[in-house]
């Protein structure tokens, strides 16, 4: 069995759509299931509460119901331009911002804090 770090040429899926779920290759530029426009999506995160996406200018709260089953249909977007004071929690793992005044605060999975971390850091640079 090969590991695609073993071949170059494979192709990695890890942009996930947040309309279906399903991944598609990172270069994708349109959902291979339902179509939705994935070009402005560098980062898709699916956690306990809610599931977050990050766009080239936007971050997106897309909540869940009480068990994490299924989204409620709220859905709070953060324009990357109107957020100050990031912080990134640890040990424990909490994502916080400012956002109209007001300090807002995103647990997170360990593994999806690092993800959500390093491409902030590359576009709000």
């Amino acid at each position: 069995m090969t590991h695609p770090d073993d071949d170059p040429e494979m192709i990695s899926f890890e942009l996930i759509c947040p309309e279906c779920g399903v991944s598609n290759p990172e270069n994708a530029e349109y959902c291979l299931v339902c179509e939705r426009d994935l070009r402005n999506t560098l980062l898709f995160l699916e956690d306990d509460s809610f599931d977050l996406e990050i766009t080239t200018d936007s971050l997106i709260e897309y909540r869940k119901n009480f068990w994490g089953t299924s989204r409620t249909g709220k859905v709070i977007k953060y324009p990357l331009s109107e957020i100050s004071n990031l912080e990134f929690g640890s040990p424990i793992t909490r994502f916080k911002f400012d956002f109209n005044g007001k300090r807002h605060v995103i647990p997170l999975k360990n593994e999806n804090m690092k993800s959500l971390k390093q491409v902030l850091n590359k576009i709000l640079d």
